[in-house]
């Protein structure tokens, strides 16, 4: 029959081609054929023969790529373990990179974390820029699955840079996440900015993969401003593209979520109920859960109790509970935020409530009790804290920028001679104040090896002296005032020169004088109350409007 051509080649005459070939085979015949497997096969045989080590840890790969379920780590096993009689570290980190990946494939964040560090351990010390910054999206991608948004974009500005030279899907994917972790941080303005910019780069780069999912997340932006309409639009097609896609169950449930809270709020409630459902049956035939979608069950229960039907009622607060404990058991890192953003035990009390009620109407059918259902005014869910701290932060962002910024504290004596208490002459005060004056106006201050210990040199003072002159004069310890001076500076070049906004953390560290982005960002956050990361983002993103 035409399209089913036999496939009667021995293997051992297979093994006589090239990797490079059988490698292309595999990728183009149909997959999970005859012909697909025999190549596979092929391919493993050539490098055990052939006992080469690194090609051989390839054609596990290449298994594993074209496998299900426990199969899959069953080859990242042997890959892994393949990968280590190698010895070679970029062998070991890449195999151990996609072992992570399979248990991210699985929502299994936890492993998938554990074997992405262990990548790291191996990758640290290669010079292969590809594997480590694809370990680092990778990375960034749990992050981002476990709501840690700050430090997923802190990764993905460096992919960014390194994928817009080097990997068109890598730029595209890192442009994507970027999009949807702002958007979870309610950054919509930036969002909406990353994703037409990834839709003009696909489009100008000639790769259209992800343009649904670009659509797909200005859907979900749509939906959490309240654009209801809009947001229907664009994810009704992006779903269908979604689904024709196959093999997309997580942005397929994404959407059919946003898809229900968008009808739920234009009252179209059955609509957003059959919605709800599907995010429902993920988690009961697929383990799939996620923060953002646990929020459908309270619009379940809440359906069923305004409909009076307090048996579905019951059954989806236990779900609730269910999905709440299922997300604990699955990563270390939600454990908070859950404990933060849901009450359980709220919702466990609920749940009992319902089920003695339940139990009291099957055997006193004619009393009233029902009445007493609606009396429940428990609320679920909290409003997630870090949301109200972003908008603290926007507020002193402006500020800064209108001019605003915290001055240096007030002296608490005014140029006149200090009490007794200081033990100095008055001659030794005015010497160190004017040469702290010439300090400050020479940026004598961005010195990285300024210490406290070496301003006393300079100024020929003790330490003890200069610590209590800063303090009685600066209101400050002779640290802080040093880190405060660059943090003023750094802040005055950034709001002069928007140039600075696209620098590195560790770039600005350097130019204001600190020895390390730990320091600078605490000394930063201190003085102004916001992140250089934030400053950074809302200078860039008030350059890309302007």
């Amino acid at each position: 029959m035409k399209g089913q051509e036999p496939f009667d080649m021995a293997s051992d005459t297979l093994t006589d081609l090239g990797y490079d070939v059988l490698f292309d085979r595999i990728k183009s015949a149909a997959k999970g054929s005859r012909k697909q497997g025999g190549y596979l096969h092929a391919y493993l045989a050539k490098a055990k023969v052939e006992d080469n080590l690194g090609e051989l840890v390839q054609g596990y790969k290449n298994y594993l790529h074209r496998s299900v379920g426990r199969t899959k780590l069953a080859y990242a096993d042997s890959m892994v373990l393949t990968s280590k009689k190698a010895g070679k570290p970029d062998l070991i980190g890449a195999a151990y990179l996609t072992k992570g990946i399979v248990f991210y494939n699985s929502k299994t964040y936890k492993e998938a974390l554990e074997n992405y560090l262990l990548a790291d351990q191996y990758l640290a010390g290669t010079t292969n820029a590809y594997l480590q910054h694809k370990l680092k999206y990778n990375i960034a991608l749990v992050k981002y699955y476990t709501e840690h948004y700050d430090e997923a974009l802190d990764l993905l500005r460096s992919c960014r840079s390194y994928f817009q030279e080097n990997s068109v899907p890598g730029y595209l994917n890192t442009l994507l996440l970027q999009g949807r972790c702002h958007q979870q941080m309610k950054n919509y303005g930036l969002s909406r900015s990353v994703n037409r910019l990834g839709l003009m780069e696909g489009e100008r780069l000639g790769y259209p993969d992800l343009t649904l999912y670009f659509l797909q997340s200005e859907g979900i932006n749509h939906t959490m401003e309240g654009n209801y309409l809009l947001a229907l639009a664009h994810l009704d097609s992006s779903l269908h593209l979604i689904r024709a896609r196959g093999n997309d169950f997580a942005n397929e449930v994404l959407s059919e979520f946003y898809l229900g809270k968008s009808h739920w709020e234009l009252g179209h409630r059955e609509k957003a109920v059959e919605y709800f459902k599907k995010v429902d049956a993920s988690f009961t035939n697929r383990g799939y859960m996620k923060a953002e979608l646990l929020s459908a069950y309270p619009y379940l229960t809440e359906y069923y109790s305004s409909s009076k039907n307090q048996e579905l009622r019951l059954q989806y607060l236990k779900k609730h509970i269910e999905a709440i404990n299922f997300m604990r058991s699955q990563s270390q890192y939600l454990d908070d935020k859950i404990k933060d953003g849901y009450d359980l035990k709220g919702i466990q009390r609920e749940k009992q409530y319902m089920e003695r009620i339940l139990w009291i109407k099957e055997r006193r059918e004619h009393i009233g009790i029902a009445i007493g259902l609606f009396l429940i005014l428990l609320f679920i869910m909290q409003a997630y804290r870090y949301q109200r701290a972003r908008k603290i932060y926007r507020k002193r962002f402006e500020a800064i920028i209108n001019g605003q910024n915290p001055q240096p504290k007030k002296p608490k004596v005014k140029n006149n001679f200090p009490s007794q208490k200081l033990e100095i002459s008055k001659e030794k005060i005015d010497m160190v104040l004017a040469n702290l004056e010439d300090f400050e106006k020479k940026r004598k201050f961005l010195d990285k090896k300024m210490s406290a210990r070496k301003l006393a040199v300079i100024l020929e003072v003790n330490n003890k002296y200069l610590s209590l002159i800063i303090t009685h004069y600066k209101g400050k310890h002779v640290m802080e005032y040093i880190n405060d001076l660059r943090v003023d500076h750094i802040i005055a070049q950034m709001k002069q020169d928007r140039k600075l906004a696209h620098y590195s953390n560790r770039s600005l560290t350097e130019e204001a004088g600190f020895n390390s982005e730990r320091t600078f960002t605490k000394a930063f956050k201190s003085r102004v109350g916001i992140t250089p990361i934030f400053f950074m983002e809302r200078l860039e993103a008030e350059q890309n409007v302007g």
